[in-house]
């Protein structure tokens, strides 16, 4: 493969230079600009491109190396082999961004029905159990906006352990970060709180059921009336939810 051109990065003033490379490179390769398989430049055109020391580049690499995120082969150069890795490294604060947000919260919408289903065809008691705990803990938070996203957020992960698919909670639980953050940014108001925990204890309802498509339909209502509600703006242009 062709090496890829990468974008400029900028060094924050005192900051690691090798360790802002190697969050700028993982971002890069994440947002699919690097790809499995592509040779990088050599360090030297790197260092030149991003107007750093050639030293800073070879520390970075040296970073990328030791966990098995880029290979040296010899006559093809420095090949990306392994971007698993790159998840723990970059700022996730970059994705947070409002452009971002939509897409973090489709990706949700597409994912908890099928979720809930999985879940209600298990019917799993303890999963139940654990479902119905985080719902408990979303009333007893209401009025504390930070406990309340926190009782919400494990609602949706309890789910997602309940459908029994580690791969998928895996998923559900990279969302999840992501998405506290940006939930961080928005006031909601109780009212709000206590018809979102309805919606959950309908989801929960249909779970205990074993009826996956009712659970599925309760579970994409909810995700739809959560959007309306964070994406809502109030009189004085806070996010009402």
């Amino acid at each position: 493969m062709i090496a890829p051109k990468l974008s400029e990065i900028s060094i924050p003033r005192g900051a690691s230079v090798a360790e802002t490379i190697v969050k700028e490179v993982a971002r890069q390769a994440i947002e699919g600009k690097i790809k499995l398989g592509q040779k990088l430049p050599p360090e030297g055109e790197l260092a030149e491109t991003w107007g750093v020391a050639r030293s800073s580049v070879r520390e970075a690499f040296r970073v990328f190396q030791m966990l098995g995120v880029i290979e040296a082969k010899p006559g093809r150069g420095t090949i990306l082999v392994n971007t698993a890795p790159l998840f723990a490294l970059i700022d996730w604060s970059h994705f947070t961004r409002p452009e971002f947000v939509e897409d973090i919260v489709g990706a949700r919408l597409v994912l908890e029905p099928v979720l809930a289903a999985m879940a209600a065809r298990r019917r799993d008691k303890a999963a139940i159990e654990a479902i119905q705990e985080t719902i408990d803990a979303g009333y007893r938070a209401i009025g504390d906006q930070d406990a309340s996203i926190q009782a919400a957020l494990d609602f949706h992960t309890a789910v997602a352990a309940a459908a029994g698919n580690e791969t998928l909670l895996l998923t559900t639980r990279l969302l999840r970060s992501l998405y506290q953050e940006s939930a961080r940014t928005t006031r909601r108001r109780p009212e709000n709180y206590h018809a979102l925990l309805r919606d959950h204890e309908r989801i929960l309802q249909a779970i205990r059921d074993g009826d996956p498509e009712r659970a599925a339909r309760e579970s994409e209502h909810h995700m739809k009336h959560g959007l309306d509600i964070v994406f809502a703006k109030d009189s004085d242009g806070h996010a009402g939810c």
